[in-house]
């Protein structure tokens, strides 16, 4: 037995309260290392005549990679607290205890017995569970970049190429009003909005004013009027809020720059020295950041004497351990929800604010609306933010990132199934299933461009996104063929001319959204993955199974199906029924069964 590969620890990934009463234990072992793995847990103060009152169950292998297992049990507990061990079996019958302290191998009744090396789950605390909305995991979202989305009355042609950062296309908040149908029809349930908060430039990530729209997409009441508008269309609605940082020309840090160690909001930024500016200024108050000969002002030897978003001067960051900051940001999060009624928030660079400040968004935000929904923009492995006490979810690139480098060939199947199953393996349940789940944003290539603006290749990056647990995102334009490299390309405006739409790949997403909708099984977490050099795999739920095959090659494919798998299966994207034990398909293409 590889006793390297054994990995457990309570309270985290490998040991979480799923629910009030159930807590998910998981076990990693090397592949293959073990027989059977046992679980021995009971409550750490029933006892009675005959000793310790205690159960023991068999774990189940849930998830392998190349080189790990992970065993899975659920357990119920009665009074909200349990002590556990893994009793291990390994090939050649000889068994072994894995405990919080050590490994005990060939294990005497008082070794099995003894509770000071279990592993703990003190007590189940009902506040500390995460209580996000039950609505997320069935919503499907668009994520609209607002400039460029639509506008009867553009300032710059929509067919203007290429685009910069800089430009405003006019698209503005009466526009997307006009389009709630549109949304409607594809099958949305939940627009994501880019900031819309006054601010100088076309994306609004520098903003100057929290409480204002920017005037360029309305009026507030034009907000109000869209919010009114999307519900009634049972549609949700979620802005972007930018509380890392803010706009230079915020009226607090324009306070710091005229007053230095004088201003009242000097503790509101990070301040690194006075006087905070070692720049010059342009005719608009903002840096002025080259001479006129293009030499740099800020360089090695004169750095900003303020933090920032990354290294940009127009982007202050916030202090949010600073008494103003708290109370302007809690602010702006209960204003929009309580008076404009809006359904959540997208928290821009969350991973740089601080997990206290967090914490203080979420209860305010749960304070003014008990159903809001707050995700993170987080790249990477986010358990320390999703613990219950700060957001709901992240957008998911833990699962973009395989999805990308796979359907681009950059790795190979069995390292995209092991990654799968490692994200799957390590990311709690009651967490995967409020994932917000994307392929691009306007921080990325866009997914046919990635894709090498190959249709078919799209349609199964797609495909694998809706068959994942989570919320499904698509970013404007995505379902109409917009394609775009990375940023300003990405941002292209949005195609509105049916000629020039790729109307058959927006009937494809709309069938994937409605399919989503009718089958519980698109949800589930789990693909139970099929041996071979073909993608495919099952999922299963009270009896009904759905088999996914997919070609991601650039050759024609025959998939034999097993004794278990050949049956009669309903196709979802053909609606006939027929006997299946093989399975033929073109390049780049895919087949979804059914049956009951």
């Amino acid at each position: 037995m590889n006793i390297h590969a054994l990995l457990h620890r309570s309270k985290s990934e490998y040991a979480y309260a799923y629910d009030e009463s159930r807590v998910h234990l998981t076990l990693r072992t090397a592949r293959n290392d073990l027989k059977e793995v046992k679980l021995i847990y009971g409550d750490p103060f029933e006892w009675n005549k005959n000793g310790w009152v205690y159960k023991k169950e068999k774990m189940v292998k849930r998830y392998q990679t190349s080189d790990f297992d992970y065993y899975f049990a659920e357990v119920s507990l009665v009074d909200l607290r349990v002590k556990y061990i893994f009793s291990l079996k390994d090939n050649n019958g000889n068994f072994s205890l894995y405990g919080a302290k050590r490994l005990v191998t060939n294990p005497t009744i008082e070794d099995t017995f003894n509770l000071s090396n279990y592993f703990n789950y003190p007590y189940i605390n009902y506040e500390d569970l995460h209580h996000s909305p039950k609505w997320i995991k069935d919503t499907t979202w668009y994520q609209i970049f607002p400039d460029r989305f639509y506008t009867s009355d553009p300032k710059l042609s929509f067919d203007t190429y290429p685009v910069r950062n800089n430009q405003i296309f006019g698209g503005n908040l009466k526009g997307i009003m006009e389009k709630i149908p549109y949304l409607k029809e594809l099958g949305i349930t939940g627009i994501y909005f880019t900031p819309i908060f006054e601010a100088r430039t076309a994306h609004k990530y520098d903003t100057i004013d929290y409480f204002k729209i920017d005037p360029s997409f309305g009026t507030n009441e034009d907000f109000k009027m869209l919010v009114e508008e999307c519900h009634k269309n049972n549609i949700r609605i979620m802005l972007d809020g930018v509380f890392n940082h803010c706009g230079f020309l915020h009226p607090y840090f324009l306070d710091v720059i005229k007053n230095n160690e004088n201003s009242v909001y000097k503790n509101s930024f990070h301040i690194l020295d006075y006087p905070v500016l070692n720049f010059p200024l342009d005719e608009n108050g903002e840096p002025k950041l080259k001479d006129e000969l293009g030499n740099h002002y800020l360089n090695e030897d004169n750095k900003l004497n303020y933090r920032t978003f990354a290294y940009t001067p127009f982007m202050p960051k916030w202090n949010t351990d600073d008494i103003y900051t708290k109370i302007h940001l809690n602010e702006v999060i209960r204003y929009w929800l309580e008076e404009y009624n809006i359904d959540g928030w997208r928290l821009d660079v969350s991973n740089e604010i601080s997990h206290d400040f967090l914490r203080e968004i979420k209860k305010t935000a749960r304070k003014a609306n008990p159903d809001s929904f707050i995700l993170g923009e987080n790249w990477d492995q986010s358990l320390p933010w999703l613990l219950g006490d700060q957001m709901d979810s992240v957008m998911n690139y833990d699962l973009a990132y395989p999805i990308w480098e796979y359907f681009e060939h950059k790795i190979d199947l069995q390292t995209f199934k092991d990654i799968i199953n490692t994200y799957l393996a390590l990311t709690p349940k009651n967490v995967i299933n409020n994932m917000f789940n994307l392929i691009d944003s306007h921080d990325t290539v866009r997914i046919l461009r990635r894709l090498k603006d190959n249709k078919d290749r799209v349609k199964l990056a797609y495909l694998f996104m809706f068959l994942s647990a989570g919320a499904p995102n698509i970013y404007y334009g995505g379902e109409i063929g917009l394609t775009g490299n990375h940023d300003p390309d990405n941002r292209r405006p949005m195609i509105w001319d049916k000629d020039k739409q790729d109307l058959e790949l927006f009937d494809f997403i709309k069938k994937l959204i409605t399919l989503r909708n009718n089958y519980e099984v698109f949800k589930l977490s789990d693909y139970n993955f099929i041996d071979g050099d073909v993608l495919a795999f099952t999922k299963e739920i009270d009896g009904k199974t759905l088999l996914v095959v997919i070609n991601n090659s650039t050759d024609s494919i025959n998939f034999n199906l097993n004794e278990n798998l050949s049956d009669t299966y309903l196709n979802l994207f053909t609606n006939k029924t027929m006997f299946y034990d093989k399975i033929s398909l073109d390049k780049y293409k895919f087949i979804l069964l059914y049956k009951e």
